[in-house]
């Protein structure tokens, strides 16, 4: 219930505040996909996004630019972060053990 409540939390606060920055101070645990609409920076702090049997965890529209600094994620990251829709969206994550990169500039054509 805890991770649940701190998901929904985090969910509320991106859409109502157009927040730019998440700070995670425990492991994201998702029940569902995450979709991101807007430019924001995750500080990951060492902790994980954690969405099992999501196909993708996270999904990022509208063009939207976001950064994962120091988040951990599974190994497959096709399974995990898709980005879909407008034209020059940006997806980066850094953190000790992955570095990587998903752009579009293709206009939304897939």
């Amino acid at each position: 219930m805890k991770f649940f409540f701190t998901a929904l939390l985090l969910a509320c606060s991106l859409t109502a505040y157009s927040q730019l920055t998440v700070d995670l101070t425990e492991d994201l645990v998702l029940s569902e996909t995450l979709v991101i609409t807007e430019d924001v920076t995750y500080n990951g702090n060492g902790f994980r996004i954690v969405c099992e049997g999501c196909e993708p965890a996270i999904l990022v529209k509208n063009g939207a630019r976001v950064h994962f600094e120091g988040v951990f994620f599974p190994k497959n990251y096709a399974k995990w972060i898709q980005v879909e829709g407008a034209e020059n969206a940006n997806v980066t994550w850094n953190s000790p053990l992955m570095r990587g990169y998903i752009r579009t500039n293709n206009g939304g054509n897939d």
